[in-house]
């Protein structure tokens, strides 16, 4: 199969690294195209390897998300997948700004809408 799903791996644990490589190369549609054991590798990684699919540990993610989109929609799907704020780019810039400052200052893991 050449369409094969191309998956980025990663988590803090090497024993799950490796587990989940395993489980994703053992399927046929699927190829484990990278692993990374940190916030600052998988970054890196998914610039090189360009995955369709991330498997993120949540311990590893200390970043906040915000939105920034033309469409109403993406921001209740944004909520509902943890994103802290979402700005719709038809919204005065001083919306995003107020976001991204927030979001820096707030902890992981909260959220305002």
């Amino acid at each position: 199969m050449t369409n094969r799903v191309r998956v980025l791996i990663a988590d803090d644990h090497p024993s799950v690294r490796e587990n989940l490589r395993y489980l994703v190369d053992a399927e046929g549609d699927m190829e484990c195209v990278g692993v990374a054991k940190d916030g600052l590798r998988c970054v890196d990684l998914c610039h090189e390897v360009a995955p369709q699919v991330l498997v993120l540990d949540g311990d590893l993610p200390d970043i906040q998300i915000v939105m920034y989109t033309i469409e109403s929609e993406i921001c209740e799907v944004a909520r509902w997948q943890g994103a802290f704020a979402c700005v719709l780019k038809d919204a005065p810039y001083e919306m995003l700004i107020d976001a991204v400052r927030r979001a820096g200052y707030a902890p992981v893991g909260s959220e305002t809408f």
